[in-house]
């Protein structure tokens, strides 16, 4: 393989398997009402109990303008809420009990989506891409 190429750069490449796996993803669970980046958004504000936009920003890996406009969304919704800090600066979103109801919805998709991914590649290897997308 000519990793020289255009058409083998990464960048390119690593861009088209996420369309496809987000576009999978969403057809799965279309009946959860649920994008994938909400899926995320509600999955780490589920682990974290609440956080800064900034803070889900990082783990997100999405701009902090795009992520509050997607926050402003899921609030509408009622499924996360602004919360009070001790730091009025500070601006924390947690899950209402209505998003935590529609991430549970989800969870069983994305089980059996994710069985289905792991299943196509091995074990061995998911666990190696997830090794590998990490370091990027």
């Amino acid at each position: 393989m000519d990793l020289n190429h255009p058409l083998n750069c990464l960048t390119f490449n690593l861009q088209r398997a996420s369309r496809n796996l987000v576009r999978g993803f969403e057809a799965a669970a279309k009946d959860s009402g649920l994008t994938a980046p909400q899926f995320a958004t509600l999955s780490l504000l589920a682990e974290y109990g609440q956080a800064q936009v900034t803070q889900l920003a990082d783990l997100l890996g999405t701009e902090r303008t795009t992520l509050t406009r997607n926050l402003d969304l899921l609030a509408r919704k009622g499924w996360i809420e602004e919360v009070a800090a001790e730091d009025a600066r500070l601006h924390l979103w947690s899950l209402t009990p209505l998003g935590r109801e529609r991430l549970g919805a989800a969870i069983p998709v994305w089980q059996k989506y994710q069985a289905g991914l792991v299943e196509r590649l091995g074990s061995t290897d998911a666990e190696g891409l997830l090794s590998i997308l990490s370091r990027l």
